[in-house]
């Protein structure tokens, strides 16, 4: 018996372990893979705190959780660059550290482990019960393990939220770690066109000394029947551009993964636990960023666990505390995910950017959506509609 059961040892199941201990709760943490952070998938790419202060100016400590340690640092850029079908670029200041993610997890887990949290790896939890438990396979034996509070930072396809993920949607993404790439290691691109990325991005992100993260990501509803892996070999052999960076390019790792793109799910706190991080769907659903809403969940998620278990608030308050944080830029995120989604139906994405994109990139990559692109994005839905009944 504990009083806290982690599933995953992700930057959320990390973070809200190791804040938990730090406050003398007994934590134990149930990780499936055999080696933290391994294999990459994700762009590991983390706003510069001086980003997050902007992102988000009301959240006190996000600053200090979005730090990444000294040695997990592979690179920082100063630039993001947007680059349409036709290649016409639009670049704008906002400035990244690149993270070795394999590295950064572990410090985390290590910074759990530390703070006094029992770290269980190639123990993939199988089942999770109403009750409070969970059956774990730990290392060939299978276990039953009960706690006052069970918490879920399993990825997408969580345990805990199995039931509340209908008509939900996500996206597929293949990342690659490439060697021998000649890009400009002081800028983030994203590279938009069905032909390769269909109803998502492509990305190139430079972690230095020729090294870059390089994938993207596809939605069914956008894609034909094409395997995302061809969607890739066609960005990076094809691609006026991006293929003339990356020729003669070497790839180290690949891997995918799913993402998810509605927002949080219906809902995140059930019987007995809480869900953060993938595992709630706490992603930015316009670009799919993850880690920093991880961060900040396993936080906030801390928080609402103390004070449940020392008798001070519930569980559900998890969800007020979510909400009043970071809701408001998850809201945005989700509007300028949906505007888009507008412009591609409508076919207007290819004639917006060169026009007006200057205009409102910085904007909409720091999750603002400005009263013009509202409206805009109000007429699109009306005219939307209209085709539909015509």
């Amino acid at each position: 018996m504990h009083e806290v059961i982690v599933i995953g040892g992700g930057p959320a199941g990390a973070t809200v372990s190791r804040i938990l201990a730090e406050n003398d709760v007994d934590v134990i943490l149930f990780e499936k893979k055999k080696v933290i952070g391994l294999p990459v998938r994700c762009g590991e790419l983390l706003p510069h705190p001086s980003e997050m202060r902007r992102l988000i100016p009301k959240v006190k400590d996000a600053e200090e959780l979005i730090e990444p340690p000294k040695n997990t640092l592979a690179n920082v850029t100063e630039y993001t660059e947007l680059i349409d079908p036709i290649g016409n670029k639009i670049k704008s200041r906002f400035k990244s550290n690149i993270i070795f993610r394999d590295k950064f997890d572990q410090a985390l887990v290590k910074g759990a482990m530390d703070a006094g949290v029992v770290v269980k790896c190639s123990s993939p939890v199988i089942s999770v019960s109403g009750n409070g438990s969970v059956h774990v396979n730990d290392m060939g034996t299978i276990k039953q393990v009960k706690a006052r509070v069970i918490v879920g930072a399993d990825g997408p396809l969580s345990l805990l939220t199995k039931g509340f993920r209908e008509n939900y949607e996500f996206s597929v993404c293949y990342v690659s770690i490439m060697e021998n790439v000649n890009v400009n290691e002081n800028v983030v691109q994203m590279y938009f066109g069905k032909e390769y990325a269909p109803g998502a991005y492509a990305w190139i992100i430079p972690k230095g000394k020729h090294v870059a993260n390089v994938g993207l990501g596809i939605r069914e509803h956008f894609s034909d029947s094409v395997k995302i892996k061809k969607y890739f070999q066609k960005f990076v052999e094809e691609h006026p551009i991006a293929s003339k960076l990356l020729d003669g390019g070497r790839i180290i790792s690949s891997s995918s993964k799913l993402v998810p793109l509605d927002g949080p799910f219906s809902n995140v706190v059930i019987k007995q636990g809480i869900c953060i991080g993938d595992a709630g769907g706490f992603v930015m659903p316009h670009v799919g960023a993850g880690i920093p809403n991880a961060l900040l969940t396993g936080r906030i998620g801390a928080e609402a666990i103390l004070n449940y278990l020392r008798g001070k608030g519930k569980l559900s308050d998890f969800e007020k505390k979510w909400r009043k944080e970071i809701g408001p830029r998850l809201k945005n995120s989700l509007r300028i995910r949906k505007f888009t989604d507008l412009l591609l139906s409508n076919g207007s994405i290819d004639s917006f950017f060169p026009k007006r994109g200057q205009q409102y990139f910085e904007h909409l990559i720091r999750c603002d959506f400005p009263f013009p692109l509202r409206l805009f994005s109000f007429y699109l839905n009306l005219r939307s509609k209209a085709r539909n009944l015509a």
